[in-house]
């Protein structure tokens, strides 16, 4: 049985999206990646009960489809930097000898992962099929997309996307493991005009395993400018000076 499902979760993963269905990636691709190199502030607030429980302040800086560097900026993590090449991702620590190796589900704050603010890619990384009709997801009227990783180092080989096609943008994603267990939920409720484009202005994030599910980290994206950056920025070396 197992051989069965392996069989046709690879079938999936390996049929292309239909035009219009790889349209709404990109779609929403672009709305959460607006320009491809930007200076982002953002922050992050955990939310417990209705209430702030914390937050973190922090600099992205984002440069093509595989480069970024979040630096935090006030708080008890001041000075720690998060640089992402590729597949790769380090850890920077004020003082430390040496960035340390993490991965793309390394906790940001509360339910966020680096992940949820890195670049993810859904036009090529993932292929999707729509699902008849319609539902509502956040006040929105939504197509329903199921994804398949293209990838078998996907973090999360299977996601349900909520998509807004009145609006060209997301409503929801739900991030799925192998087992089919949907692991974090990510609601988009704000968006933004930048530069003639709309852009994910923020979002709430839950982490679906743990018992802070009730919890949500609250992700904002104070201001999201265009930017001519430095390649060497997005060096170990580099990124310690920004």
């Amino acid at each position: 049985m197992n051989a069965v499902l392996f069989a046709i979760s690879f079938l999936f993963a390996t049929l292309e999206s239909s035009p219009e269905v790889q349209k709404w990636l990109e779609n929403v691709d672009a709305a959460r990646n607006a320009f491809p190199e930007a200076l982002i502030r953002a922050r992050a607030t955990q939310i417990t009960g209705g209430q702030p429980t914390g937050s973190a302040e922090f600099e992205i800086y984002v440069k093509g489809q595989d480069r970024s560097l979040i630096v935090f900026r006030g708080g008890t993590n001041s000075g720690r930097r998060i640089l992402s090449v590729g597949d790769r991702m380090w850890l920077m620590v004020p003082g430390a000898s040496r960035p340390v190796p993490i991965t793309a589900n390394q906790r940001l704050m509360g339910g966020a992962s680096i992940g949820d603010v890195a670049r993810l890619r859904f036009a090529s990384e993932y292929t999707a099929v729509a699902r008849p009709g319609t539902e509502t997801v956040n006040g929105r009227t939504c197509r329903v997309l199921d994804l398949a990783a293209k990838s078998p180092k996907a973090a999360f080989p299977k996601v349900t996307l909520s998509y807004d096609e009145a609006d060209r943008v997301p409503a929801r994603i739900v991030f799925t493991l192998a087992s089919g267990k949907p692991a974090r939920q990510v609601d988009f409720t704000k968006f933004s005009r930048q530069d003639g484009r709309t852009t994910v202005a923020e979002m709430e994030v839950r982490d679906l395993l743990t018992s802070e599910s009730k919890a949500v980290t609250r992700l904002e994206y104070l201001s999201y400018k265009p930017a001519k950056l430095d390649d060497a920025i997005f060096t170990t070396q580099g990124a310690s000076g920004v």
